[in-house]
């Protein structure tokens, strides 16, 4: 029996509304499944997302970003405060009922300080990879007390000069091992990362609990020339169940023509892969 489209959301800020509730109807009326919020930004919308939660017509599914600092961070201090905010973002999915918080170990417009010594490891990588484990179960231990799924994401080198790949991710994830990590595949930042998405999806599969998609140009999925097929048939052969957000960073066009149309791409892609 073919397996239905995941659960679609999409992320809060794209969306059209003059109130956080009327985003979040206007994401319904399009298509969506469930809300997906920018961390980042949470001051813009958190107040009004709390005082309309209880009327919202969509589940909130994930958080992503609003950590202080970095878990990489040469700073002792400072690793425990990415550690401590973290704890904040995870209390904040409980109370809205995310059960997903989304975090890439480091970005570079964020955190200017490096770790570039081996430190007597084998790379710099490897020590980065010794750092983030170590600190990476009491993390997991803290989400599983809250029912949410710690998940690291790898982005390009653009974004980061740590952990890119997926397959880098999940062995992070296996060297941990922990009920309540795991990591999110991003087919936006998978483009120039992997040079072949659905084979890292297929041996990483085991790690993926979340799907990032957007264009090549990092619109809507839809209108570009980023073929979503092959790693859409990787995700249903390992029996991929969880949602699949659309983490764009602008729209092609006017969000109630472009969102339906790439609601239906996005079903249509996959009960054809």
């Amino acid at each position: 029996m073919e397996k239905q489209t995941p659960l679609l959301s999409i992320r809060l800020e794209i969306l059209p509304g003059t109130t956080v509730l009327e985003q979040i109807e206007n994401a319904k009326a399009f298509g969506y499944g469930a809300i997906a919020l920018p961390g980042r930004f949470k001051d813009r919308w958190l107040p009004q997302l709390r005082g309309c939660l209880k009327d919202s017509p969509l589940p909130m599914a994930s958080l992503s970003l609003g950590f202080r600092n970095s878990l990489i961070s040469p700073s002792a201090e400072k690793r425990a405060a990415c550690r401590d905010s973290i704890v904040e973002l995870l209390d904040l999915c409980a109370e809205l009922g995310a059960t997903l918080l989304n975090v890439p170990p480091c970005l570079i417009q964020d955190n200017a300080e490096r770790i570039t010594d081996t430190g007597g490891y084998g790379s710099v990588s490897e020590r980065l990879d010794a750092l983030l484990a170590e600190q990476l179960p009491a993390i997991g231990d803290a989400a599983r007390e809250r029912g949410v799924m710690f998940l690291l994401e790898p982005v390009n080198k653009y974004e980061s000069d740590y952990l890119n790949s997926i397959e880098h991710a999940a062995a992070i994830c296996e060297t941990v091992n922990h009920s309540h990590l795991g990591l999110t595949a991003d087919f936006f930042h998978m483009q120039m990362e992997e040079l072949k998405p659905a084979d890292a999806i297929q041996r990483s599969s085991k790690w993926i609990h979340h799907v990032h998609v957007a264009e090549n140009t990092r619109v809507e999925p839809g209108p570009g020339s980023l073929d979503f097929a092959p790693g859409f048939r990787a995700l249903k052969d390992a029996g991929y169940d969880g949602l699949i957000e659309t983490e764009c960073r602008w729209l092609s066009g006017p969000a109630a023509k472009v969102l339906p149309e790439s609601v239906s791409c996005l079903k249509s892609v996959w009960t054809r892969a």
